[in-house]
């Protein structure tokens, strides 16, 4: 239930990318008014998601998760039929900033309850495999998404389809998790398992700094291929859809199992300079085809990033999952918003160069990456075995 409540919310964000800027250019008409609420949607979902998620993971530290998911997946779902038949501009941002502070209750929740529930032995492959399912839930939307754009009905726009579709899955995985999900024992939480939040901060900032390169990326390779390369929501969606691919492979297949043998500082390090050259490289693409292998390179380093960063939060956070993660999901998501909004605002005024700014700030990731732990983190199951396993001292 937990995975198919994180797919739904990011199925529902994803088959916005590829309609986007025709339902704008539908709207407003001038490309430069397209660049520009293209971003802004997005940053407006995203900035909600700030706002909201370290408020609702305070609210399910106290009174429960699951009263929270339930909250969150239908005040979402609504969110996505008001965007989708919206008539005017404002109501639309109006839309897409409640669709964004009910994903804010559900993101970092189900994460906690992830949390509360596992030790810390396996709670880096349970992350890895909900940042999968977020994965593919963008992975299945953009492709949704750009397909029901493209089909014509006599009773639902075709701009309107894909929110509408979106919505009735995300009510009935509410449905589900009314029926099936229960409230998980948690220990009550002491002063001691709460975390500093400056303990966090350098956590908080380069998780920033991830979701920044991909809400840029997500803004402006949607403008980049409609404006630049002329490709329609269907192949505009085939690049997500590799996108989301990858990044859900690198999750199960290497992050998955090697969680505990990564060497912290060097991982984030590495994936930082490799998210930002692809980045960089992605402003010389001229066709469609050049695009595959500097989307996939993007993609693979933001997949080891991602749930790297909150196994990471989440080690620090002790019985406050909620809160870290809230407080997390809120940078993240504050993070996405500037990207995307910088993206719309950098694009219509200097194209391609948008993309050399956000490789910029990523090199500077890997430089402020250099500051975390050298090693893996040793667990304390993991030590407590290899304590149980030595023999015993001899006393003099």
């Amino acid at each position: 239930m937990l995975l198919a409540a994180v797919f739904g919310v990011s199925l529902g964000y994803g088959v916005v990318l590829p309609v986007l800027p025709f339902f704008l250019a539908r709207v407003v008409g001038a490309n430069a008014d397209v660049a520009w609420h293209t971003g802004m949607l997005t940053a407006a979902y995203t900035f909600a998601v700030f706002v909201g998620a370290p408020l609702w993971g305070r609210f399910a530290d106290r009174f429960g998760r699951r009263c929270v998911i339930l909250i969150g997946l239908a005040g979402f779902s609504l969110a996505l039929v008001v965007f989708g038949f919206a008539p005017s501009l404002w109501l639309g941002y109006t839309a897409r900033m409640a669709a964004g502070a009910f994903a804010g209750a559900v993101l970092p929740v189900t994460f906690a309850y992830v949390g509360d529930t596992s030790v810390a032995t396996s709670r880096a492959r349970r992350f890895a495999w909900m940042s999968a399912a977020s994965v593919l839930g963008f992975l299945a939307g953009p492709a949704l998404g750009g397909w029901l754009a493209g089909l014509s009905t006599m009773r639902v726009p075709a701009t309107a389809l894909p929110f509408l579709v979106a919505a009735g899955i995300g009510a009935l995985i509410g449905l589900a998790v009314w029926r099936w999900l229960s409230e998980p024992l948690r220990p009550r939480a002491a002063p001691s398992d709460v975390t500093p939040v400056r303990s966090t901060g350098l956590l908080l900032m380069l998780s920033l700094l991830v979701m920044f390169g991909l809400g840029g990326f997500e803004v402006g390779i949607t403008l980049h291929g409609q404006q630049r390369l002329g490709l329609t929501p269907g192949q505009l969606g085939l690049m997500f859809f590799e996108c989301s691919l990858v990044m859900a492979m690198v999750e199960v297949l290497l992050f998955a199992p090697l969680a505990h043998h990564l060497d912290n500082r060097a991982t984030l390090v590495a994936a930082f300079l490799a998210m930002a050259l692809g980045l960089g490289w992605l402003a010389t693409a001229t066709s469609l085809e050049a695009l595959w292998w500097r989307v996939a390179l993007i993609a693979a380093s933001s997949g080891l990033l991602i749930p790297l960063l909150t196994y990471q939060v989440s080690l620090a956070a002790g019985t406050a999952q909620g809160a870290r993660l809230g407080t997390q999901t809120a940078a993240s998501n504050l993070g996405q918003a500037l990207g995307s909004a910088a993206a719309g605002w950098l694009f219509a005024a200097v194209n391609e160069t948008s993309f050399w700014v956000t490789a910029v700030l990523l090199l500077g990731g890997a430089v402020l990456a250099l500051g975390t732990s050298r090693v893996a983190p040793i667990l304390p199951e993991a030590r407590d075995a290899a304590r149980s396993r030595s023999p015993a001292r001899k006393s003099g």
